[in-house]
């Protein structure tokens, strides 16, 4: 398996929002916080409910998460984590 380079740092989650493209720039140990971007998006996601995390479906890519594996979630407001 290749690794992509990530564009901030090793030690960052580098998590990619999959229909912005923006890209978590929090330590690894965040969760359960939100993803953030340095544009000031933040996000919650989960594995790709269509594909199950790998990226493609019917041998292309999963629209759902556009390959990333992961999709955002909308979570209610009466969420608490833990």
């Amino acid at each position: 398996m290749n690794e992509q380079p990530r564009g901030l740092g090793k030690d960052l989650c580098g998590r990619v929002h999959a229909h912005t493209g923006a890209e978590c720039y929090l330590p690894d140990t965040h969760y359960p916080r939100p993803h953030h971007s340095l544009t000031d998006q933040t996000w919650h996601d989960g594995l790709c409910t269509q594909c199950a995390g790998s990226g493609i479906l019917d041998d292309a890519l999963c629209a759902a998460c556009n390959g990333t594996a992961f999709e955002p979630l909308t979570l209610p407001e009466t969420y608490q984590p833990g």
